[in-house]
């Protein structure tokens, strides 16, 4: 049987739509790629913005905490030399420019300080009532009641004066016995004579050879307490 003559092969309607196809293939491709590398290049240009806003922040940070330990040091310069008026005037400047930062933050402290060594405790107590509101370090904290008492009591508000020390004695830093000493006289001037007694005792259970120890003592014995006597009230609470 004689072989049929072979024919070129007819592509189909199918096998002709497949270049169709692939070029449909290839132009999603296409679009896919390129919407990927516009994200691509927007996730490149973010991250450019991003370095340069953390490289500018940390700048600006650096600038403004040498700014701020510049202006400090000028005050504290200021303070020693007991141009205290000036002083006063710095660290107000500071503490309002520098607002977040460290030592802005503790120049309020030191504004009171100067406003006290004028004699100006209305002004001492709200640099420390602002001070306090930013300070949670036990070790300032406890500094900046103590003065908050003087500013208080030099004000005449006592109530306020005593709750200073009593918070101020409450954190057991290294003014503690001054603070309780403090506390116990005002008690004493409020009349309320029973917790004097157990102030100054307490001060002398906790810290018996303290620095404070004898005017505690004293103190206790011009109350009507003897000396045989304090080591059983002690003993009792």
């Amino acid at each position: 049987m004689a072989t049929s003559a072979h024919h070129p092969h007819r592509l189909t309607r199918k096998e002709l739509r497949q270049p169709d196809e692939f070029m449909s293939f290839f132009e999603a491709a296409g679009d896919y790629v390129a919407n990927h590398l516009m994200r691509v290049i927007l996730a490149a240009v973010a991250v450019v913005v991003l370095v340069f806003v953390g490289v500018g922040a940390r700048f600006y940070v650096s600038h403004q905490n040498q700014a701020a330990a510049d202006a400090f040091y000028q005050a504290i310069n200021l303070l020693d030399r007991k141009d205290d008026a000036q002083a006063a005037a710095q660290f107000t400047a500071l503490a309002n420019d520098h607002p977040s930062a460290s030592l802005g933050r503790l120049a309020s402290f030191y504004v009171a300080n100067a406003e006290l060594a004028q004699n100006e405790p209305a002004k001492a107590r709200i640099a420390l009532q602002k001070y306090l509101e930013a300070e949670d370090r036990p070790r300032f904290r406890e500094l900046a009641l103590m003065q908050l008492g003087v500013a208080s009591e030099d004000s005449g508000d006592y109530a306020a004066a005593t709750k200073a020390y009593r918070e101020a004695a409450g954190l057991k830093g290294p003014e503690q016995g001054r603070a309780e000493m403090n506390l116990a006289r005002l008690q004493v001037r409020g009349g309320d004579k029973a917790a004097a007694i157990s102030t100054y005792q307490r001060l002398l259970a906790e810290n018996p050879d303290g620095p404070n120890s004898g005017a505690a003592t004293e103190a206790l014995a011009q109350l009507g307490v003897s000396a045989s006597r304090q080591a059983p009230a002690v003993s009792e609470k």
